[in-house]
């Protein structure tokens, strides 16, 4: 039995063997596969080797749920009732990015791309609900966020502005500019520290009826320099910018004579910030407790430098007290001479985590707008001044998810004058819930 059970295996051992040598003489020389590598990249985690190459590679994204409610303000200037309006809206939004790197002699070569995607509907602050209702796209947004190339000290594309310092943590944007825009950059660093000087988009800012008939085409771009440190401590800013005002032919929104043949002008603002990292024992993932502060004076640059013209409280046109003051123009036209609004925002937040799961920010922002006398006595604009104060609050029961809710407080500081057409309502509160899954 045994001798049987030998000469079985045996030849079982001796077919596979000669079946091994048959196939292997068949196949070709088998390619060496090129396995996934992590890069060490200094400062990031998430990238690895693109096979075949040299360059590494980063994908991240999010996606995130936002519902936003609040009073929708009794204005008379309007025929609609305020419960006519939506009080709750939602916003689904999704990004994905696309970070490639390869090392060469001049340092490295860096490719940027994020997408991103949204979902509006239910807007606050409408009535247009039938539309929303038939058309299932309603709010629907898509397009790339972001798209630039970076080699040895080159910056070129879609990304956020030189001029913008933004270490916020609230949902709502505050009084503080936040814009992506196509820019060509050139930066030098020693050390810590940075300067560099940005031809930026000022298209990318125009956001209003005058913007787009009493401007003539861009001939010069918005200049913008910032001088920059980043240290353990936390980090500072100072930005400048100046803005060409050119008057274009078909202007609709002169309160007094003409601007025929009125000559260009020049805008200009300043800025300044400070994030200080502060000590606490409560951080994870290298996240810690910091006071961040912001301050910035425009004189006909565009009020989009102070965060003006985007949809600061809530999501998409929410209720918003302030939106009703909101100035529809960065100049106008004075006796044939160009009016330059002049606008100054603050902003003074905090950020604390309780623990690594639970974190909050106490966030305060103020907004001043000013225009001439003349601009007011003539109906076209009136001077407002506005402040909100915003908390929240963010439990992060696993990594990268986040689930918070926010609540904002808006108050007008304008006194009532002759003639008002303002809200009747002089403050507001507006809340959001959020759930976000980073990846």
């Amino acid at each position: 039995m045994k001798l049987v059970k030998s000469l079985v295996l045996g030849s079982a051992a001796a077919l596979v063997t000669m079946t091994g040598v048959a196939n292997a003489a068949d196949l070709p020389g088998a390619e060496p596969v090129d396995y996934v590598k992590v890069c060490d990249i200094k400062g990031s985690t998430g990238f690895f080797y693109i096979p075949g190459t040299e360059t590494c590679l980063q994908i991240g994204g999010f996606a995130r749920l936002e519902m936003t409610s609040g009073e929708v303000l009794d204005r008379p200037n309007l025929t609609n009732k305020k419960d006519e309006f939506n009080q709750t809206g939602y916003r689904v939004r999704a990004r994905v990015w696309f970070d490639a790197r390869t090392d060469t002699e001049y340092g490295a070569l860096r490719t940027f791309v994020r997408l991103q995607f949204q979902r509006e509907t239910g807007t606050a602050n409408t009535t247009d609900r039938r539309a929303q209702i038939q058309n299932a796209n309603f709010g629907d947004d898509a397009l790339f966020d972001q798209a630039f190339v970076q080699f040895a000290g080159l910056t070129a594309g879609v990304t956020d502005s030189f001029w913008d310092f933004k270490p916020y943590t609230t949902f709502q944007n505050p009084f503080i500019s936040d814009r992506t825009l196509a820019v060509l950059a050139y930066t030098m660093k020693v050390g810590d520290f940075s300067a560099s000087v940005s031809l930026e988009d000022k298209t990318a800012r125009y956001f209003s009826t005058n913007d787009s008939l009493n401007n003539a085409g861009q001939q010069i771009p918005d200049i913008v320099a910032n001088l920059r440190v980043k240290q353990g401590w936390g980090e500072a800013q100072l930005s400048g910018v100046l803005h060409r005002i050119e008057p274009g032919s078909e202007n609709r929104l002169v309160p007094v004579g003409s601007l025929a043949g009125t000559d260009k002008e020049w805008g200009w603002g300043v800025q300044g910030g400070v994030k200080l990292n502060l000590p606490t024992a409560n951080t994870s993932d290298a996240k810690g407790d910091f006071i961040w502060a912001q301050a910035a004076y425009t004189d006909g640059a565009g009020v989009s430098y102070n965060g003006l013209t985007d949809n600061n409280i809530g999501s998409g046109q929410t209720q918003n007290i302030v939106n009703n003051f909101q100035p529809i123009f960065d100049w106008v036209g004075v006796n044939g001479k160009v009016q330059k609004t002049q606008v100054f925002n603050a902003n003074l937040g905090v950020l604390h985590y309780w623990s690594p799961k639970w974190r909050s920010t106490l966030q305060a922002s103020y907004a001043q707008v000013k225009y001439n006398n003349a601009v007011a006595n003539a109906g076209i604009a009136d001077d407002w001044k506005a402040g909100t104060i915003t908390g929240n609050l963010v439990w992060s029961p696993v990594k990268k998810l986040d689930i918070g809710g926010e609540v904002v407080y808006v108050k007008n500081l304008k006194k009532a004058d002759v003639g008002y057409t303002g809200p009747k309502d002089k403050d507001a509160f507006i809340g959001r819930l959020r759930v976000q899954r980073d990846f």
